[in-house]
């Protein structure tokens, strides 16, 4: 029977090089679906294969494409696995420190301000304990380039003489007010003089440029660029801090995140879901908006999110008229602060848009909460719950709060749960980043080769094992490059329109 018409249909579907690229796009959309996936797609298979004693092209194709979703999936899986295991193997110190993002002291050369007792309330006691990642500020930052990357390289030094995992590099280089890097990179106006002043072209010039640099220096990540529209609401709290209207946030938004991410430093997009005229450091913002400026507030982010690598929670109370979507936890979840919303980070950024990335806390020692209820200790223990995966602190002792959280998981196995998780996502990002290696084993080489050159698993087929180490390759200081980039830069502003 060479033409059953249900095998003849599906074929026929298949042949189409737009329907196949939609079928198969559509594979790695439901990973948590993956044995039923893969069950349902050999069933196809199994049914072409009763229907036709020789198979034509096209049922070949097929074949091709069902086997190689399956060894993709398969090979995703033990990604995951060896990732899982990884973070399980770290010493409780360890996997607690990959969940914050801290202040350091000096511009020279690094060194740890707090040891690891401090966690169990003995300060000065144990290894030194350093953050996952680190955030410099303008007094970390040396008006010379090759001493800016020195003392970036003697914090990578510093953890892997103290047998730790090196840690990301973050600065905030919105431009404007809000640039870290001033007298060092070439300028950067804030956002607002950028979308007024800037072609899309000239803009891309100017964030790519910068990008550059900040890789050449040793930076991985800028909190940047904010991507909230301007309003009467915000303005006198984000000023020129905002690109302007939501035309101007979304296209100079795109323009940023892509200048920055196809140039090696991630963006953390912010501050979601927004913000109002009280400012964060101060006091507790609340926002009220109605159906119709829905958009204002959510639309960059619904379009903007997905394409970036983190996002940063914002402090604010949000109170929506109503949602398009409303989860099961709508009401409780509104009345508080987003950063402790799992509405706000797991209905609306993950589910509804689609976002995969780290998500970061703002500042915890902010008056916004510090005055209104929630002390560092609580607020991040909320935020974990949450769905945050690191905690922001301006200080640059983490101990005590990171204590609190270790305290929580030993008692609660289900909060144990939720630090792996965040950690997990930690590590992932620190893979994309270069800063680790996700590498296959030798042993799973044969394996690997037996998947490729079979339709079905069979009893001794395994799947490729991975496992993961510090990336030993770092880039030293390019001169020349770096004065290359920043002539680009400043060739790029004297073109601002």
């Amino acid at each position: 029977m060479k033409n059953h018409p249900r095998s003849s249909a599906f074929i026929s579907v298949m042949r189409h090089p737009v329907a196949t690229s939609f079928f198969c796009k559509k594979l790695a959309v439901f990973p948590s679906f993956s044995h039923i996936r893969v069950g349902f797609l050999l069933l196809i298979v199994f049914s072409l294969l009763s229907c036709s004693k020789k198979l034509s092209p096209e049922e070949i194709e097929a074949q091709r494409l069902l086997e190689l979703a399956r060894l993709e999936e398969a090979i995703q899986n033990a990604k995951n696995a060896a990732i899982s295991e990884y973070v399980s193997s770290l010493s409780d110190e360890v996997k607690i420190s990959q969940l914050f993002l801290v202040n350091i002291e000096g511009n020279q050369k690094y060194s740890a301000v707090e040891k690891t007792g401090s966690l169990y309330g003995k300060a000065g006691e144990g290894n030194p304990l350093v953050p996952g990642g680190v955030l410099l500020f303008s007094y970390n930052i040396s008006k010379d380039p090759l001493e800016t990357f020195e003392y970036i390289k003697s914090i990578r030094d510093f953890y892997l003489e103290n047998e730790n995992l090196p840690p990301y590099v973050a600065v905030d280089q919105e431009g404007g007010d809000v640039n870290r890097l001033r007298g060092l990179t070439s300028v950067l106006w804030a956002q607002k003089k950028v979308a007024d002043s800037f072609s899309l072209e000239g803009a891309s010039a100017l964030y790519s440029a910068q990008a550059r640099q900040m890789k050449n220096l040793g930076f991985h990540m800028n909190l940047a660029p904010v991507i909230e529209v301007l309003t009467e609401k915000n303005q006198d709290f984000l000023d020129t801090r905002s690109f302007g209207n939501l035309e101007a946030v979304l296209s100079y938004g795109e323009v940023a995140i892509n200048s920055y991410e196809e140039n090696e430093i991630a963006v953390v997009l912010k501050h979601f879901p927004g913000n109002s005229n009280a400012d964060p450091h101060i006091g507790l913002p609340k926002i009220e908006y109605s159906t119709g400026e829905w958009d204002s507030y959510l639309k960059p982010f619904e379009v903007l999110l997905p394409k970036s690598t983190a996002m940063l929670m914002s402090h604010a109370i949000v109170l929506p008229e109503e949602s398009p979507a409303q989860g099961e936890n709508f009401r409780e979840n509104l009345k508080r602060p987003a950063c402790f919303s799992s509405y706000w980070i797991q209905e609306v950024a993950k589910k509804q848009f689609g976002f995969t990335g780290l998500v970061f806390s703002d500042d915890i020692f902010m008056g916004a909460l510090a005055k209104n209820g929630y002390p560092p200790e609580k607020a991040a223990l909320e935020s974990i719950k949450a769905g945050v995966d690191v905690i922001m602190l301006s200080e640059k002792r983490f101990g005590g709060v990171a204590g609190i959280l270790l305290s929580k998981a030993k008692e609660d196995p289900d909060f144990a749960k939720e630090i792996n998780r965040a950690a997990e996502n930690v590590i992932r990002y620190k893979i994309k980043a270069g800063i680790l290696e996700l590498i296959e084993m030798d042993d799973g080489a044969e394996e690997k080769s037996q998947m490729k050159n079979s339709l079905l698993p069979t009893s001794n087929e395994k799947i490729p094992a991975f496992t993961l180490r510090v990336n030993p390759n770092y880039k030293e200081f390019d001169l020349k490059k770096f004065d290359d980039d920043y002539k680009a830069g400043m060739k790029a502003f004297e073109m601002s329109k």
